[in-house]
């Protein structure tokens, strides 16, 4: 995990905290969101005015639709055209996007379909009886290498809205230019998407960034390059192996738009799972190629545990083989990559700290292990063994708690707030992350009690101690 996370990144993170229950999915959500059918997929290919030109469609069993659009220009030439005819009264369509007062706080607004000619650059709903479409915003990019790429907003056309006799049609314009690759998806239904409303649901909605600091693309989920990242620019993103966009989806639901979205997100995930279990992160860290000699294609634990977690969660959620494969292949890899990386941490029970990177370009490279990584882990693997039932996913859990246990109150700083990380030379140092940690503590315990009837005490100690620190510091937390 790169060094420094956004508000946002952690405001997911909380987010995700809840309570794991595998089952059928959806069968206790609301009357909106009926049980759960699997969608029929279709991709295909063409190639106008010599671009190369993907869409990928999920037809879902209530008639719901998900596209996503794709061309990749080889010579200038005209927009590719995508058109969306809507019937009906334009004066009763509504665009719902998000806007920023003078604050800068993010709220809905919405204009009527008759008020405008073009939409906002911006994601979006448009609602109307019998018609609802969540609308992405088209994005113009070059591909940077290493998994990013570079938006040029410059480039991007806003969707035109055009009268017709019988309502009105949406015209998204992808241009098409040498170089460049140009996207639009969106996601159709014939009942509303999201309860609008409800000040929970529409202030987790406001939380979801699939434009700002994330792009949800043709390939998957992509976050904001960080610059300690190669390739990096102002306007880079690199594909993430963790989404959480998704994990709010999967933890948090409510709507048909979360249920619809979740199933896409994932299954694009899969499409860039390694055949040895893990999602790689492709650009190169410059402080991990400094510090421990690591390369770019990397292996990010925490990233990858979250990814595996959610496969997890879609396992149960939509009773999807290929989610439950997933995960398995994942934690087949952990189990691997915790024996063969790992420090020992001698105590009642033997216990072992797992670091937290890995590179196949360099299996010798010893990196630290941070806390929040190594709990992440145990959460993951005691999630697997109740879902699965594989005692090898508890026994390591168990190996892996005796290791933070063992340590105890060395984790501790005098001001009550907790080290970040334990070093190969058995030093601790670097600071903690606001409250990420802390979400992770209670999550441990939490899954310790459902297994062992009663609380880890040291666990407690030090979920306390970060608690008392939040809290005097004024760290808003969920």
């Amino acid at each position: 995990m790169v060094r420094k996370i956004s508000a946002l990144l952690l405001l997911m993170t909380a987010i995700a905290v809840s309570t794991f229950l595998p089952g059928p999915a959806f069968a206790s959500d609301s009357d909106a969101v009926p049980l759960w059918q699997k969608p029929v997929e279709k991709e295909t290919t063409s190639t106008p005015n010599g671009a190369i030109h993907k869409k990928r469609e999920f037809v879902f069993g209530d008639g719901d639709v998900y596209w996503s659009q794709q061309i990749s220009g080889k010579k200038n030439a005209k927009p590719y055209v995508i058109t969306i005819p809507i019937q009906g009264k334009s004066q009763n369509m509504m665009f719902r996007y998000r806007a920023y007062n003078d604050a800068k706080q993010a709220y809905w607004k919405s204009v009527t379909l008759d008020q405008v000619k073009e939409l906002p650059l911006a994601p979006g709903f448009v609602e109307t009886e019998g018609r609802y479409i969540w609308l992405g915003e088209p994005i113009v990019y070059v591909h940077k290498g290493r998994g990013t790429i570079e938006e040029q907003k410059e480039l991007a056309l806003p969707i035109q809205v055009k009268k017709n006799a019988s309502g009105v049609v949406l015209e998204i314009r992808l241009p098409i230019k040498a170089g460049y690759v140009s996207e639009m998806w969106a996601l159709e239904s014939r009942e509303p998407l999201v309860p609008w409303g409800e000040q929970t649901i529409d202030q987790i909605w406001l939380a979801l960034d699939v434009t700002q600091n994330a792009k949800w693309l043709y390939d998957g989920y992509y976050y904001k390059s960080p610059s300690t990242y190669e390739p990096t620019s102002a306007n880079a993103y690199w594909r993430i192996p963790e989404n959480y966009v998704l994990r709010s989806f999967l933890y948090t639901g409510g709507s048909r738009a979360a249920r619809n979205m979740g199933y896409v997100m994932l299954k694009t995930s899969l499409l860039q799972q390694e055949p040895e279990g893990y999602w790689k992160s492709l650009p190169r860290s410059l402080w991990l190629s400094q510090d421990y000699g690591i390369p770019d294609g990397f292996y990010d634990t925490r990233f990858n545990t979250g990814a595996a977690d959610l496969m997890l969660r879609g396992c149960a959620q939509y009773a999807e083989e290929l989610f439950c494969q997933s995960a398995q292949k994942y934690r087949t890899y952990f189990q691997k990559h915790a024996a063969s990386n790992h420090y020992v941490v001698n105590g009642i029970q033997t216990g072992w700290l797992v670091a937290d990177y890995a590179s196949a370009k360099n299996p010798a490279a010893r990196t630290h292990v941070s806390l929040n990584h190594q709990l992440a882990e145990i959460n993951f693997l005691y999630s697997s063994y109740l879902q699965f039932g594989n005692q090898e996913d508890k026994d390591l859990a168990d190996v892996m708690l005796a290791g933070v246990v063992n340590l105890g109150t060395r984790w501790l700083l005098a001001n009550g707030d907790l080290h970040y990380a334990y070093f190969p030379d058995g030093t601790f140092g670097r600071a903690d992350y606001p409250y990420l940690t802390y979400n992770d503590l209670v999550e441990t315990q939490r899954l310790y009690r459902l297994l062992y009837g009663t609380e880890e005490p040291t666990i407690a100690q030090l979920a306390a101690s970060k608690l008392a620190w939040m809290q005097k510091n004024n760290v808003a937390y969920k």
